[in-house]
């Protein structure tokens, strides 16, 4: 097992999201990534609860991007909890995506460990609860087939601590987000119809998050986060991991830098993000950000990201399913949610270099009126 170097993470997030950005932490041990960090979290199934684990490939050789989540959650009106699997597919010829729902009969998941099952058609487990376990992926579902191993290459990254405590009057909820695997390599095949791909060297991300609402005085997640941006640089040397979320009064702000096999920053609320370009998507009809820029605020320690939209791998209209009259409604009265997963041109400067890499980010808007 790889003996893990003693660093800094600078910013303590506290309770609603406020961060303390001059309150640095040794992440030897508050913010190791554990196995069961990885694990099932949530104690009850409760409506506006919760939990997914989210995969992605991007193979540049083959010209492919996967991107898999296991996910536990409550549907937009709030009416039942259920698990799902949400698969985007995108190969040289063609973009695929698919949602399947499940009973909640049909899931299965350990507390010890990355162990998630949906009836024998996915299933996403660690050989062993180590830190340094091979992480595999098999599904198969309709026309699509997986079988894939991820070889960590860099330590887990744990930037909220353990969670994030919301309150909002009365009301209550908790947020964690952590990634088990930052950057991997991946290995293994896939099938999509008759195309099968092969693959030897692709990247890969692993993170796990969930919100848990207080059983008897319920926050949902829609009513504390308006929207969130989230992405990754990657090239051969580095990886880059951001999040920006809109947590009612203070955005939580997180970003981590990676280079070969060692995490070389790690903050809360000491960047900028800006999405300097809009563009309106004629199929769901809101705005997404076509580009976004990352700024480190500290003086001793500049570094800036770019990140501009070249095509879209996945989008979703998060009232999908809902009656029409009343989706409408909501449209018009309330909110246009949406998520988009893009893949973008990206760019790091740090240390006086500019490095070209890839880029994938995504947009997931609860509260949007465009």
């Amino acid at each position: 097992m790889r003996k893990l170097k003693a660093r800094i993470h600078k910013g303590a997030v506290k309770i609603n999201g406020l961060v303390e950005p001059s309150q640095s932490i040794t992440d030897t041990s508050e913010r190791k990534v554990l196995p069961s960090d990885d694990s099932f979290q949530l104690t009850n199934p409760e409506k506006g609860n919760f939990e997914w684990w989210y995969f992605d490939v991007t193979d540049l050789r083959t010209n492919c991007i996967l991107k898999l989540v296991a996910h536990l959650g409550t549907d937009p009106l709030r009416r039942r909890f259920f698990p799902q699997v949400a698969i985007a597919i995108k190969t040289p010829t063609r973009k695929h995506s698919l949602i399947r729902a499940y009973a909640l009969k049909d899931f299965s998941a350990s507390r010890r460990s990355c162990d998630v099952k949906l009836r024998d058609e996915f299933h996403a487990f660690v050989e062993s609860p180590t830190e340094d376990s091979l992480c595999h992926i098999t599904v198969n579902i309709n026309e699509f087939s997986a079988n894939l191993t991820f070889i960590r290459e860099i330590e887990g990254w744990k930037p909220l601590g353990d969670e994030v405590k919301i309150e909002r009057g009365r009301k209550k909820a908790t947020f964690g987000w952590i990634i088990p695997i930052p950057k991997a390599k991946v290995v293994g095949e896939f099938s999509l119809g008759e195309e099968r791909y092969e693959l030897k060297e692709a990247f890969g991300y692993h993170d796990h998050n969930y919100w848990q609402v207080d059983a008897r005085r319920k926050l949902f997640m829609d009513d504390a986060v308006s929207k969130w941006y989230w992405g990754r640089f990657l090239s051969e040397e580095y990886i880059v991991v951001f999040m920006d979320t809109y947590l009612m009064r203070h955005p939580i702000k997180s970003v981590m830098i990676g280079r070969k096999d060692t995490i070389i920053h790690s903050s809360g609320d000491l960047i900028e993000i800006s999405a300097d370009e809009v563009r309106k998507d004629d199929e769901i009809k809101t705005l997404y950000p076509s580009t976004i820029t990352i700024r480190s605020v500290e003086e001793d320690n500049p570094f800036q990201m770019a990140l501009k939209a070249k095509e879209i791998v996945d989008k979703r209209d998060l009232l999908e399913g809902v009656n029409p009259l009343l989706k409408w409604l909501i449209k018009v009265l309330v909110s246009r949610p949406a998520y988009y997963g893009i893949l973008a041109e990206s760019t790091l400067n740090i240390a006086g270099e500019e490095i070209k890499g890839v880029g994938l980010y995504e947009v997931m808007s609860f509260r949007n009126r465009h």
